[in-house]
């Protein structure tokens, strides 16, 4: 009897110990490595850029944030600037508002990682000035938060040569799939392909622009970095 009553306290005590350490447990898998907030230039809705803090290094801290406040100005003046062309082109062709569709340009930017002492930002613009449609485009901000150093794709890699291999396999990947990416050439080049940490596999996803790989229909396209060739 006292045995059995051994044996159920023990596990109570060990269902307890499960319930109140997993929590701790997740919360520091998932704790953010920075905090990222969103600001948005001369208060305009449409030119939002991110400020960062919680980085060891304050210096570059300051000088990241000063950058990304940098390309937000410049994204300011070209949002001006084709707004103000969309009455010049309009009044050129001789039609009404109501007629010609105004013209757009919005910045805005997503954390698509921010863990394990890194942090990946997707910065996102889209521009019309007339057409069928708007246009997209990408540019990724990837930072070890300890040093506020940016981190290159290839400076994923221990070396040069595991790179190589590791891009031929994506490529390679992308070519057999002519139905999914029929724009897809044997010169693509992943060099300045924007890309994000992940928790996957391959712990990387580079983000393909529109019209790069695929069709416009198909958006833009996020594909994992192979490591290995099938």
């Amino acid at each position: 009897m006292k045995r059995s009553l051994t044996m159920v306290c023990s596990l109570l005590i060990a269902m307890v110990l499960i319930f109140t350490l997993s929590p701790l447990t997740m919360h520091a898998e998932t704790k953010k490595a920075v905090t990222v907030k969103t600001h948005k230039f001369m208060f305009n809705n449409n030119i939002k850029y991110p400020q960062i803090s919680g980085m060891k290094n304050k210096k570059r801290q300051k000088q990241i944030n000063l950058n990304f406040k940098k390309l937000a100005k410049q994204d300011y003046k070209e949002r001006k600037k084709i707004l103000k062309r969309y009455d010049k082109d309009r009044k050129e062709l001789g039609l009404s508002k109501k007629e010609y569709a105004p013209y757009e340009y919005k910045t805005f930017f997503t954390v698509k990682y921010n863990q394990n002492n890194k942090v990946s930002i997707v910065k996102t613009k889209y521009y019309y000035t007339g057409g069928a449609h708007g246009e997209y485009y990408s540019e990724s901000y990837n930072y070890n938060t300890n040093s506020g150093k940016e981190v290159t794709l290839k400076q994923n890699f221990k070396t040069t040569a595991a790179y190589k291999k590791a891009a031929t396999c994506t490529v390679k990947k992308i070519l057999t799939d002519k139905e999914k990416y029929p724009l897809a050439d044997k010169n693509l080049n992943l060099t300045l392909t924007p890309y994000y940490w992940t928790n996957s596999k391959s712990g990387i996803n580079l983000i393909f622009q529109i019209y790069e790989i695929a069709p416009y229909s198909s958006g833009q396209i996020e594909l994992p970095m192979e490591t290995t060739c099938e």
